[in-house]
């Protein structure tokens, strides 16, 4: 008797592809419909928020290593909000990401940081904003 068709399954290839499509629909009715929208309306495809962070972040990265310090308040604002605005072309803030990398590692590189952490003063720190915390909900 000659066979009349081959069937073939790919299992596990069919399991990632049912995953995938279960995260994706999770994705959408979990989505933030405002950010969404806010990528849609730019129309740069690409979610300009993560990217604002991305930069902002390699920013404060840099700011570490060269004054040992964290500066949470930005003195670009204005740049880092027109990039959440999708103002900037991909490629430009990929160029950028890629340039500050560069220069957090030379940074990084000539910095008098220790390799190392002070744990017992990061852990007294902590204890001392744990204290005052708690304290204020009394």
């Amino acid at each position: 008797m000659t066979p009349i068709a081959y069937l073939s399954f790919n299992e596990q290839g069919y399991s990632k592809y049912c995953r995938d499509y279960k995260e994706y629909w999770q994705w959408v009715a979990n989505r933030n419909e405002t950010r969404y929208q806010s990528t849609i309306a730019h129309a740069k495809e690409y979610d300009a928020k993560n990217m604002m962070h991305t930069i902002r972040l390699l920013e404060m990265a840099y700011d570490i290593a060269t004054t040992g310090k964290v500066i949470v308040e930005r003195p670009n604002r204005d740049a880092l909000l027109s990039i959440k605005a999708g103002q900037s072309e991909y490629n430009e803030l990929l160029e950028q990401a890629d340039h500050l990398s560069i220069q957090i590692a030379t940074a990084f590189e000539r910095s008098q940081l220790p390799d190392v952490p002070n744990e017992q003063a990061a852990l007294s720190a902590l204890v001392m904003v744990r204290d005052r915390l708690y304290a204020s909900t009394d």
